[in-house]
């Protein structure tokens, strides 16, 4: 079911500037122009250039076809192929009756009639003149650029530059990742084809396997491949040549694997860039030559989508100090990969941006009983100990449900490999012989284990004998096994081969290729590559300077070479060193806590102290009030209550920690500012209002819902001080183990975390704080010295809504200044979609759906932040009832403020620059439409902002003397470039804002696509840079603005919560539907905050 469309009318939102429904939305083309052209094949099939015979195209029909009339989300057209996302004829999406969808079939691409013969009035032959989308003529498309949304226009760069002006921080010169290309002199004619590549009868998306059957093709193939030393394939889909091929199309191979190809343009290859060429056609074709070499077949690399990984035999490049690769256990290596993108709307020109990056692949014929030693170990062990310790342990070891499960995740979908080069033969009389077995070793793909060792699994052979694994190889192949106590691999049957075939686990490893890990490695391998593979700001420069500079790393040949056949032929080449960029460092604001504390970032470090500040920094006067504009000032208090929640691995064990550490947390929050409940304050002894132990899986989850319920109603006064004090209720969780790590052990359990969260936030109305019971152990008595206590304390005083610092109005940051002015009001917005994991996506419950949300603030200072948030499809980008949302945030900014914003600014995350036309078309019209229903004369400034952390663009100091050690020497935060590496069309800009202690820092680019307050050149950046330093739970600068970072953590949580409420509707018997309106209604009240609890819980 399609929520945007179904549950919410939206029809005349669709309309297009002649009035009519469905054409704003249709996305075709004419001829062979391509919308997403050199991109990846369509996701649901079908041919990128020209109609595909074999499935639709992303959205059902041929997308390319001239004949094609489907709209972009059509059913079933005259020509087209496929009515369903997957490239069938109905008119349905996965397997659902969508009503919208059908109406769409009806309205939108044909006659009804016309499926099952001639229609009843027949159609007038189209005349000149006719109106698109007219009574006469409602099929007619309307031009692409005539559609409404592509008729807006974009903020303009302002006139001048920050760069340009000195009052406004401090100037430097950087280094980036890009390079200049330099494309043909002459134009060079390439004729483009579409590939189609299908294996045993399933079409090819993958690089990895399209690649080497492309060129296996053309290998075998060459009456219709004649000179294939001059083709470049893009590893997907698309052929260039520099000359036509014998035959426009054909088909190569069998009944069960066959290549399609078809002829669909010219290319005209040069330094001329027409405004109607296909400008992602040509960064393709770009990188495509530029990595043909390697891509071809080269020993030295494996390639993965876009990075071309280095598999030499090095492991370090005595030039470079960062590793190439290096092992991450489990007989796991992370080794490095290249990556090249090729931007051409660059103001410095086309570039090359080159980046790195890693990925795990098996360390070529590791045994998997080492495999078995380290998951016993919980660690890596060495050679000596394996030999000395584990061999003997090993003989008598007895493996865990635990060890079977581990084992089963790390070799799922894995190649291993069977050989008899370890084993041990003996003759007649049992004595070892030297002896060649004369076996080859066998390769099979991984499908389960035995469920008894080898000495206990038994089999019938042809004859009908009853053997063991064990007693089969000593007395069959006179091999003893050396761990005839383990289980065994059993490989998969076939319909030609039934027969039981197992291999002892002394006898299998890892093939001796180096190939690509495709299985889940888990948290702690995750971990260990990232800590490793973080290099230091000074190694990812050398080692891409190294690789811009075309030397070979190791004994590894270079990436990209100027000299090689395919740059040579095509007149391409790309210059060899890192462009530099001119860059401001913006001027910090000044953060404000509680009695007259002050904080300016004089120095660019990013960081500062509050509860580890000696004094501790107070949170700010008034903000321990309950937020009451016209009722009496009432003071909070809080009371808290535990609850242990201990995991079903260690049984009933209740878990301990030490008493002290949860008083000292109670202190800190004491001292912070912020009042709690007492039993002795002297003693600095905390109230403790109940107490659960509660066993995951063992006990009765309802025994939380009547804690949460008995919390809220027996709220004891005894702790109140004065009578203008009012006592809030908070609970702290302490898990024993993470929720999701135990889930991921046991799919049969729950995630408690999720419906507990859902208790508190949304049904009974409780601020809620988990942590784990070892960290809980390690607060120490000194807030000054522990940081995991500022940590803990941040966190619940943004969730309480207690305010514990702001920048400083009046001060120096004269954009700051104008935002905050309570005069001319500013409401700022976060807008965020968070979508389902590909694990989620494969469920059959709400697991499965999106989450948008949208966040904004509710005082002039910008530090409070509200959410709202709404369930829809997975995977859809466009916000259900965008207009009910902001709604919502201006109805709470006016309560809280009293007066209406004179500007609305909009943080958009989470959008490509393909979606900028369409998505700030639709939600631009609704911020207006939602003012316009409020006051016909209201009329606000709006700003939209696009926020992209999707992109490989790097900066490095020119003079680490610039920098900071302590930072790893990266650029500081506040850094700005707004010139070389920005784009021609839109008004962006790069602004790196977090502080960089571990590799290297990532900046963030900004879009300004729409601003009717246009204020001076420098206000966005600095405004933005400012709001780096309002995200409460951290002292520190962090990577986005803080309403971007809101609108993240509070989709999580709504997700939380969804997943929670789910979970508590089947304890409580309840059937929820999300076909059902009645249902989505309950399901999007309940991933929504308890209206009783005024505070950012979603921090």
């Amino acid at each position: 079911m399609s929520y945007n469309n179904r549950y919410n009318d939206r029809r005349d939102d669709r309309r297009d500037d002649r009035g009519q429904y469905n054409d704003r939305y249709d996305d075709r083309r004419d001829g062979n122009e391509s919308r997403q052209s050199g991109s990846d094949r369509s996701q649901y099939g079908g041919s990128q250039y020209g109609g595909s015979q074999h499935g639709g195209s992303q959205y059902g029909g041929s997308q390319y076809s001239q004949h094609s009339g489907d709209s972009r989300r059509g059913g079933r057209a005259d020509y087209g192929r496929g009515g369903s996302r997957g490239g069938g004829r109905g008119g349905h999406q996965n397997g659902r009756d969508d009503l919208s969808h059908q109406m769409g079939r009806m309205n939108m691409n044909s006659n009804i009639y016309s499926q099952h013969g001639n229609p009843r009035c027949p159609r007038p032959v189209p005349q000149v003149g006719d109106l698109a989308g007219s009574a006469h003529q409602p099929r007619m498309p309307i031009p692409k650029k005539d559609l409404a949304h592509n008729t807006q226009k974009f903020a303009e760069r302002p006139d001048s530059w920050v760069y340009d002006k000195k009052a406004v921080g401090t100037k430097t010169t950087l280094l980036t990742n890009h390079a200049l290309v330099h494309l043909p002199e002459q134009t060079v004619q390439l004729y483009c084809y579409n590939i189609e590549i299908f294996n045993n009868k399933k079409l090819v998306n993958n690089r990895e396997q399209a690649s080497p059957l492309f060129h296996a093709y053309v290998r075998k193939f060459t009456r219709d491949f004649p000179n294939r030393r001059d083709y470049v394939f893009n590893d997907v889909n698309i052929l260039w040549t520099s000359s036509r091929l014998p035959k426009s199309e054909g088909r190569v191979g069998d009944n069960r694997s066959w290549m399609m190809y078809k002829y669909t343009t010219r290319f005209d290859f040069g330094q001329t860039i027409r405004e109607d060429q296909d400008k992602q056609l040509l960064s393709t074709l770009v990188d495509a030559i530029a990595t043909a070499r390697v891509r071809s077949g080269c020993p030295k690399f494996t390639v993965f989508k876009r990075c071309m990984f280095m598999i030499g035999d090095g492991t370090t490049d005595n030039q470079i100090e960062a590793p190439l690769s290096f092992p991450v256990g489990q007989g796991l290596d992370a080794r490095c990969g290249i990556s090249i993108g090729v931007r051409i709307n660059l103001r410095a020109g086309v570039t090359a941006c080159y980046d790195i990056s890693h990925t795990i692949f098996n360390r070529p014929g590791y045994p998997l009983i080492r495999l078995l030693c380290e998951l016993i170990n919980a660690g890596p062990i060495s050679d000596e100990e394996f030999e000395e310790v584990w061999d003997e342990r090993l003989r008598g070891a007895v493996m865990t449900e635990r060890n079977f499960n581990e084992l089963d995740r790390i070799l799922k979908k894995m190649k291993l490999r069977y050989s008899l080069e370890t084993a041990v033969s003996i003759d007649e009389n049992g004595k070892v012989i030297v002896k060649k077995i004369p076996r080859d070793p066998k390769d099979f793909k991984y499908y389960q284990l035995t469920a008894t060792s080898a000495q206990d699994t038994t089999f019938r052979d042809d004859k009908g004998k009853t053997w063991s694994i064990a007693e089969y190889f000593l007395e069959v192949s006179h091999i003893r096994l050396r761990y005839p106590n383990l289980p065994c691999f059993v490989k998969k049957p076939s319909k030609q081969n039934t027969r039981f075939i197992a291999f002892p686990m002394e006898f299998v490893s890892y093939v001796t290729d180096a190939v690509r890990y495709e299985g889940n490695p888990g948290d702690r391998i995750k971990m260990e590559m990232i800590r490793q593979s973080a290099y230091t700001a000074s190694q990812r420069r050398a080692l891409l300077q190294h690789i811009i500079e075309q030397k070979p790393i190791a004994d590894v040949p270079a990436a990209i070479d100027n000299n090689d056949s395919y740059m040579r032929n095509h007149g391409l080449s790309i210059e060899k060193e890192m462009l530099s960029v001119k860059a401001t460092i913006l001027p910090p604001p000044t953060v404000v806590y509680g009695e007259g504390s002050k904080f300016t970032d004089v120095h660019h470090i990013g960081e500062w102290e509050a509860i580890t500040h000696d004094p501790i920094r107070k949170v700010l006067e008034g903000s321990v009030y309950v937020r009451n504009k016209d009722g009496p000032q009432l003071k909070k208090r809080l009371l808290c209550s535990v609850i242990h929640i201990s995991s079903p691995e260690n049984g009933k064990t209740e878990i301990s920690y030490d008493p002290a550490c949860y008083h000292r947390l109670m202190n800190a929050i004491e001292e912070a500012g912020q009042p709690v409940a007492w039993e002795n304050y002297e003693e600095r002894y905390a109230a403790m209002h109940g107490v659960l132990n509660y066993c995951q899986g063992a006990d009765d989850p309802y025994v939380i819902m009547e804690f949460f319920q008995n919390i809220k109603a027996n709220i004891d006064n005894k702790y109140k001080q004065s009578e203008d004090e009012v006592i809030i209720p908070f609970v702290l969780l302490v898990f024993q183990i993470k929720c999701s790590t135990l889930k991921g052990h046991r799919d049969q359990w729950d995630n408690d975390y999720n419906f507990i969260k859902y208790l508190g936030d949304s049904e009974v109305g409780i601020y809620t704080q988990g942590i784990l019971a070892e960290n809980l152990c390690a607060i120490k008595e000194t807030p000054a010295i522990c940081k995991l206590t500022r940590l803990l304390v941040e966190k619940i005083l943004g969730k309480v809504g207690t305010t514990h610092r702001k920048l400083e109005r009046e001060g120096d940051h004269k954009s700051w200044t104008k935002l905050t002015d309570p005069k001319s009001p500013t409401l700022v917005l976060g807008v965020d979609v968070s979508h389902p994991s590909p694990r989620d996506r494969l469920e059959h419950d709400i697991r499965k759906l999106s989450v948008a949300t949208v966040v904004g603030n509710i005082d002039f200072d910008c530090t409070e932040y509200r959410a709202s948030s709404r369930i829809q499809d997975a995977g859809e980008e466009n916000i259900v009832r965008f207009r009910e949302e902001i709604t919502a945030r201006l109805n709470a900014f006016i309560q809280n403020t009293g007066v209406r914003p004179k500007h609305i600014v909009v943080y958009r995350d989470g959008i490509c620059e393909g979606d900028f036309q369409r998505i700030l078309y639709e939600e631009r019209i609704n911020i207006e439409q939602c003012c316009v229903d409020m006051d016909p004369g209201y009329q606000p400034t709006i700003t939209y902002i696009v926020v992209s952390k999707r992109h490989h663009t790097r900066f490095f100091l020119k003079d680490n003397a610039e920098g900071h050690e302590s930072q790893g020497f990266n650029v500081l935060p506040g850094t700005l470039v707004e010139d070389t590496v920005t784009t021609k069309e839109y008004y962006d800009f790069y602004l790196t804002s977090q502080i960089g202690q571990l590799g290297v820092a990532h900046p963030t680019h900004y879009y300004v696509l729409h601003d009717t307050w246009k204020p001076m050149v420098s206000f966005w950046p600095t405004v933005t840079h400012a709001l780096t330093y309002m995200f409460c739970r951290a002292t520190s600068t962090v990577s986005l603005p803080a309403p971007v970072l809101y609108a993240h953590l509070a989709a999580k949580r709504a997700k939380e919560c969804l997943d929670g409420a789910w979970t508590v509707a089947r304890f409580r018997n309840m059937q929820l539907s999300v076909d059902s309106f009645h249902d989505v209604n309950k399901l999007t009240q309940a991933i929504n905050i308890n209206a009783q609890l005024d505070g950012m819980t979603f921090v």
